[in-house]
């Protein structure tokens, strides 16, 4: 019985390496991780629609708990115009530290995409008022390689929910 057991430790450790995944790719993580912040620091938050676009891909698709489903490049930078940079109020967005997870995809060896998840907060910024925290939501975004430059190509936004002041 103990030639069994002894066997099975064996087994295991020697397949530990397929199941257990690469060694994470810091310099790759750094690279998602400043896509991250263009995205959101710059872009949302600061309402670089220019730069929104340029990291968007023309065929964006854009799954949203509860504004639903918006397609195209066109559609989605609208969209951000007009519910994100009002004049009246400011969403922002702010990643919550350690959240961020990266997935690298590969065909045969060449890296072509990344899937990027993790949670976020959002705040509403009135003029003269102090930012007012409003929610919690994860996400996950399809990242791919488009010729040189890497664009956002489908983004679920997910379980969104309400923080309230008293919280």
């Amino acid at each position: 019985m103990s030639n069994l057991r002894a066997g099975l430790c064996l087994i295991m450790l020697a397949a530990a390496p397929a199941w257990a995944g690469e060694p994470a790719d810091t310099e790759l993580d750094a690279r998602f991780a400043e896509l991250d912040r263009q995205v959101f620091e710059l872009g949302y938050n600061g309402c670089d629609l220019e730069l929104m676009a340029a990291l968007t891909s023309e065929d964006l698709e854009f799954y949203h708990d509860i504004g639903g489903v918006t397609l195209g490049r066109a559609a989605f930078i609208d969209s951000i115009d007009r519910n994100i940079c009002g004049p009246d109020y400011h969403v922002t967005r702010t990643l919550v530290a350690g959240s961020l997870v990266l997935h690298p995809l590969y065909d045969n060896g060449v890296l072509y995409g990344a899937v990027q998840s993790g949670e976020h907060m959002f705040s509403i910024v009135r003029p003269g008022a102090e930012p007012e925290l409003t929610g919690r939501a994860g996400f996950t975004t399809l990242w791919r390689l488009e010729g040189d430059a890497w664009r956002m190509s489908r983004v679920l936004s997910f379980d969104h929910q309400p923080i309230h002041a008293s919280e």
